[in-house]
Order: C-alpha cells, then sequence, then structure tokens
C-alpha cells in the first residue's frame, strides 16, 4: 500500500462564536480547494475554548489529540499549519507539541517576514475606508513583549502609506496611542471604520471594539456611524500568504 500523502493541520486559537466558525469554514474550503489530495485536519490551541464546544455538543481536538488520531490513521507526515497573525507564544507552544512517530513540518503564522508584512498590507489595502479614518484591530500581547514586533512593524507599514489608517491593539503594544489622532478624524469625518487584524471577529471585536461599554473603542472614539470590516480569514489574499508558508513547508518533507 502506498503511503499517504502528508496530512494538512489547520492550528488555530478556536472561538465559540458559531460566526467564527463559519470563518474556519471559509479556510477549510479553501485548503480542500487547493490541496485536493490531502486530508485536512484541524486543531485549537484553547483547551479553555475546546471544553466550551464539547459542552454544546461540538467535538475540537488538540494539537497533542490531533498528531495522536495522524497517527493511529496510519499517517507518516504532517504539515501544522499555524493560523496565528504574528510568530508569538502560540507557535512557541505549537513547536514543543512531542510529535512521536510523525514526520512533521511547521507552516509559519500569516506575518513572520517583512515580505510577509507588506504582502499582509496590500492583501488589507481594500477594508481600508475611503471617507472616514480606519483603525486596524490587533491583539497584541503584555506578557510578552517581544512577540509585539510584527505587530509594531506592520502599524509603521500603514501609516507609512495611508494618513488615515491607524494600528491599536486589545492588550501590550502598540496599545491605544493612535485611537486618539482616530478620533480626531473620526470627529470631522463623523465616522470610523474598523478591520480587525484577527482571523476570526469574536468577543475582542463584539464587545472591545463595538461594544456598549463607555470604554469600547466605537465609544472612545464618539461618533455615531462605526463600521466594521470582515475579519481576515475572509479574504483570500491573506490565506494565500498563509498557503505560500504551507507549501514551504510542505516542501521540507
Amino acid at each position: 500500500m502506498s503511503q499517504k500523502p502528508p496530512a494538512i493541520v489547520l492550528v488555530a486559537f478556536g472561538t465559540t462564536s458559531n460566526r467564527g466558525r463559519e470563518v474556519f469554514e471559509v479556510i477549510e474550503q479553501a485548503a480542500r480547494e487547493r490541496y485536493p489530495q490531502h486530508d485536512i485536519f484541524w486543531a485549537f490551541t484553547s483547551q479553555t475554548v475546546i471544553n466550551r464546544l464539547r459542552l454544546r455538543g461540538v467535538v475540537i481536538h488538540n494539537l497533542p489529540e490531533t498528531l495522536a488520531l495522524l497517527q493511529a490513521e496510519g499517517y507518516k507526515q504532517a504539515v501544522l499549519q499555524s493560523l496565528m497573525i504574528v510568530p508569538g507564544q502560540k507557535d512557541a507552544e505549537i513547536a514543543k507539541v512531542p510529535t512521536g512517530a510523525l514526520q512533521v513540518a511547521y507552516g509559519q503564522p500569516l506575518m513572520a517576514s517583512p515580505e510577509d508584512i507588506r504582502d499582509t498590507v496590500d492583501a488589507v489595502r481594500r477594508d481600508i475606508a475611503a471617507d472616514s479614518p480606519t483603525v486596524f484591530v490587533t491583539h497584541g500581547n503584555a506578557k510578552y513583549p517581544q512577540y509585539n514586533r510584527a505587530l509594531l512593524d506592520f502599524a509603521a507599514a500603514v501609516e507609512a502609506h495611508f494618513t488615515d489608517a491607524f494600528t491599536c491593539s486589545v492588550e501590550g503594544e502598540p496599545g491605544l496611542a493612535q485611537l486618539d489622532i482616530a478620533r480626531q478624524q473620526a470627529i470631522k469625518a463623523k465616522a470610523v471604520h474598523f478591520v480587525p487584524l484577527m482571523l476570526v471577529a469574536g468577543d475582542h471585536i463584539e464587545n472591545d471594539v463595538l461594544g456598549d461599554e463607555s470604554d469600547s473603542w466605537k465609544n472612545l472614539v464618539g461618533v455615531q456611524m462605526a463600521s466594521c470590516a470582515a475579519p481576515l480569514g475572509y479574504n483570500p489574499a491573506i490565506l494565500a500568504i498563509f498557503f505560500r508558508h504551507l507549501d514551504t513547508a510542505m516542501a521540507t518533507l
């Protein structure tokens, strides 16, 4: 019997949001179309998300469980494609998971190089508003600031190209420093546009950015018209960057 083609494991933080899970369906379909010879699997890195989904009857595996499943089903090779936005804590955790007898290659997250950052800026140009300031919403890392480097480089690239586009983060750097400048422009335009620099638009977008609390970003900007673009998982040009990384990893097997 010939050896099975390498399995592709899409590794994401995960989400309990039904809307977020719809994004994952779009990503999986794109992967199946691009890699028809390969079986596609998922692994979530957040055990909290996994446990909450299982309480709702939705079965999703963490990475150790997925790797054990692949070995039980006779796979010899696998590509673990990170769906993280920047190289960070989760990718370090992914690399530490024991892989057993599997030969494994690792696909880089979205913005792993200066070329990736340039391509990401090009990919999100379509989401920048024409007649109001645009605020890119990133997560950031308060505990491990070294993992914010790619976000800061992205912010610098965006702000070098666009006078009305800004990058802020929920945690860590770049923080909310640019939100005040966006607010000044938004008052003149009477509108603000948010763009999630996130794979899915979950709790952070629904509450931290667009929520009704006084400290939500929408209310800190203080204009009546606040719109929000779709998350990155719906952007084919963003998925193309992830798949480029997957191709590079696949070639090493």
